[in-house]
């Protein structure tokens, strides 16, 4: 009961914020397909995945409130999120509520379930800069720390694993995009028994990255098309992923 009472008000909250804006709040919808889904320096699922994107604007696009979801084509994989995010002046802060409940997770599928030790949630917050809105670099810097749920230590507290990445544009004109991007990951609050463990693995560098874009379109319709080369280091793995976002409304 006290769970949905805190969704109801989340609910609410959100419904009065978008009512107060008015005409300043816009709808947005994103839909991707690709062959597998990649996420700081990990593969989640190795099949192909339909993402969706559902989020209101506010303060002329600065503020966001979305959801996230995914599923691949076997079910293996599902995925729901909340989040919230606020952009200005190059810096972008977020919150995201995590929600892997694939079935092979030994987690509880249970959404509601927020209890840290059997739940499947982790709630994560970020803080991005982009050189490019002020200096003309283009260059992106990422900091993101896990701060509540399925991110325990041998004693059962929270590691609060963090992950950092740098994204570098080696080549931008009218048609393509090509990135490189170098990642780590590390854990604040570890015990012995964890000998280096942390959410994503061990502590180093965990993607090594290349991305090329081809803004694609089909007659009025804006359809970019994506290869990403991704290695793992600490896992001693590779993979190539490659998609289409479907559309952006």
């Amino acid at each position: 009961m006290k769970t949905l009472k805190h969704l109801a008000a989340l609910c609410a909250a959100l419904f009065l914020t978008t009512a107060a804006f008015g005409q300043t709040a816009r709808m947005h919808l994103n839909g991707t397909l690709q062959n597998m889904h990649l996420w700081r320096g990990q593969q989640v699922a190795d099949g192909g995945v339909l993402a969706a994107d559902l989020n209101v604007g506010l303060l002329d696009d600065k503020l966001k409130v979305g959801l996230w979801g995914g599923t691949d084509f076997t079910g293996d994989y599902k995925e729901f999120d909340y989040y919230v995010s606020y952009s200005v002046a190059g810096f972008t802060v977020a919150v995201w509520d995590i929600f892997n409940y694939s079935p092979a997770l030994p987690f509880s599928k249970d959404i509601f379930n927020y209890n840290k030790h059997s739940t499947g949630h982790f709630l994560d917050l970020s803080v991005a800069y982009d050189f490019d809105t002020k200096f003309e670099v283009p260059l992106r810097l990422y900091w993101a720390t896990i701060f509540a749920g399925r991110d325990l230590n041998q004693a059962g507290r929270n590691r609060y694993s963090t992950y950092v990445n740098a994204e570098y544009s080696l080549f931008r004109d009218e048609h393509w995009i090509v990135d490189v991007g170098l990642g780590g990951t590390f854990a604040f609050n570890r015990d012995g028994a964890d000998g280096g463990a942390n959410f994503y693995g061990y502590d180093g560098i965990d993607q090594i990255s290349l991305r090329a874009t081809y803004k694609l379109k089909l007659g009025r319709f804006d359809m970019p098309v994506f290869a990403h080369a991704m290695w793992n280091p600490d896992q001693r793995a590779g993979y190539l992923q490659v998609g289409v976002n479907l559309f952006a409304f």
